[in-house]
C-alpha cells in the first residue's frame, strides 16, 4: 500500500489512482462510493473513509498492473494535452502515477517542516 498521511491529499491520491489505471487504462471505473464533489484537495469525508477509499483503489491498480504486461495500451485517454499523447502504455501511467504519489508526499513534507522546523530525517 502506499502510504500518505492526511484524508485530503490521501482522497486526491485515491482519484488519481482511480483515474489513471481504471479509467484511462482500463477504459472503464467503478462508481465512486459517495457523489463526486469536484473538490480537488478537500474533503467531507473522515479519514478512515479517505484511507479506506486508497486502500481500495492502490488494490484495484494493483490488480490491473498484475494482469497486464507493462508494454500494454490503455483503452481510454488522459482528457487533457500533453499527458494525453504521452501515455502510450502501462509502464508510462505506473511512472506518472508514482510521481504524483512522491510529489504530494513531498508537498506534505514541506508542511511539516513548516510547522515544526525539523528537516532531514532526523536522529539515527
Amino acid at each position: 500500500m502506499r502510504a500518505a498521511p492526511t484524508a485530503e491529499p490521501t482522497e486526491h491520491l485515491g482519484h488519481a489512482e482511480r483515474h489513471w489505471f481504471q479509467e484511462v487504462f482500463r477504459g472503464s471505473v467503478e462508481p465512486l462510493p459517495w457523489p463526486d464533489e469536484n473538490t480537488p484537495l478537500r474533503t467531507s469525508r473522515s479519514p478512515s473513509q479517505v484511507f479506506d477509499f486508497y486502500r481500495d483503489q492502490c488494490q484495484a491498480s494493483d490488480a490491473i498492473i498484475a494482469a497486464a504486461p507493462l508494454t500494454a495500451e490503455p483503452v481510454g485517454r488522459h482528457p487533457e494535452e500533453p499527458l494525453a499523447s504521452q501515455t502510450t502504455d502501462l509502464r508510462r501511467i505506473v511512472l506518472h502515477v508514482i510521481e504524483e504519489t512522491a510529489r504530494h508526499a513531498g508537498h506534505l513534507d514541506v508542511v511539516r517542516e513548516l510547522i515544526d522546523g525539523r528537516t532531514g530525517l532526523g536522529p539515527r
